[in-house]
């Protein structure tokens, strides 16, 4: 089996993974608050507001680093 080196250099951030991840992190939160308010009653409780929030940076940190 062939041992192949990677260049040790640290890797060139790219701003679209950041602005994108932001973006997916928003409309993920919008979406959310949207399906909780058609489930639940107009507008949904502070619990399910704060988990939306949880869910939707969790995404959006995970396309971040997918993205890198």
């Amino acid at each position: 089996m062939a041992v192949t080196v990677r260049d040790t250099s640290p890797r060139k951030r790219n701003v679209a993974s950041l602005v994108g991840g932001y973006v997916i992190a928003v409309g993920c939160f919008v979406l959310w608050i949207l399906c909780a308010g058609q489930l639940t009653q107009w507008p949904p409780s502070p619990t399910l507001i704060a988990a939306g929030l949880v869910v939707a940076v969790a995404i959006g940190v995970w396309i971040r680093l997918a993205d890198l």
